[in-house]
């Protein structure tokens, strides 16, 4: 099977401009790790990242994590043939067709995913699911493709990576992520072993982000992008006019979280 081509430039590139758009539309993107990154890059292996659907920023996220976290790793993705199709430039960009309607399909995707993987520089970020599902329904079954891949692919770190958009004090809502403990499935693991742990490992690392996201701890998170608070139209320029004829400084944040003295960053944002 041909390997995708993933051209460094232009998902750099994408980064950039999506990083903007998330920006705009987000408050703050925070991280949480169980494990030391630094250590599974370390290991020169290809990785594989299975990530719960959330919603339509998905793929955007894992892009922006891959970029800071995973740079000297290749980013790969699979995504509905349909969709690739209607957007021709991410062919260039690491994503590659997914047709698991049809046996021939679903065999494809395993051909591809098993060459891309044989690159230690290689990592694919794959949402098991299938479909969206809300952050918190927790019983939907895997599609087989992951535990498939896990079971033929022993010499490759597969990592959890639950993600949720939570709103907290200010008008838009935050990116929470976390990494999961790395898991490696030594060579004559089933693919029902294989299957079992990587629904069990990602279905805890989301309970484990869902509790730290309901205590509103920024101090919880390592920020990619830190928490903004930006004006909401009338009511902050009344708020603004009000401190300047004060002679205070204009805090736009909205809740006690985001709000800190002096206007210091929370910890982590640095």
């Amino acid at each position: 099977m041909p390997i995708p081509q993933s051209k460094a430039w232009l998902v750099d590139g994408f980064c950039r401009f999506t990083t903007r758009m998330v920006r705009k539309n987000f408050t703050c993107l925070g991280v949480q790790f169980e494990h030391d990154q630094g250590s599974v890059v370390a290991q020169d292996r290809s990785l594989v990242f299975y990530v719960n659907h959330v919603g339509w920023w998905d793929p955007i996220v894992a892009m922006l994590l891959r970029k800071r976290y995973y740079s000297n790793h290749i980013f790969y993705a699979p995504i509905d043939s349909k969709a690739l199709e209607a957007y021709g430039v991410f062919r260039k960009m690491g994503f590659y067709g997914l047709e698991l309607e049809s046996y021939a399909g679903a065999s494809d995707f395993l051909k591809t995913s098993r060459e891309i993987l044989k690159d230690p520089r290689s990592s694919i970020w794959i949402t098991p699911e299938g479909d969206f599902a809300d952050c918190r329904e927790h019983d939907r079954p895997f599609m087989p493709g992951l535990a498939h891949l896990a079971a033929t692919s022993p010499h490759t770190v597969f990592v959890p990576l639950a993600l949720e958009y939570p709103f907290w004090e200010e008008a838009k809502p935050m990116i929470a992520a976390r990494f999961g403990t790395p898991m490696c499935f030594p060579k004559g693991t089933s693919k029902a072993e294989c299957a079992q742990h990587v629904f069990e490992s990602l279905r805890t690392t989301q309970k484990k982000l869902a509790r730290s996201v309901m205590r509103r701890e920024f101090s919880e998170f390592e920020f990619l992008l830190p928490p903004k608070a930006q004006r909401q139209s009338w009511y902050d320029t009344l708020r603004a006019s009000k401190a300047w004829f004060k002679g205070r400084a204009f805090d736009p944040s909205h809740g006690s979280v985001t709000r800190r003295k002096g206007g210091s960053e929370p910890p982590g944002a640095e």
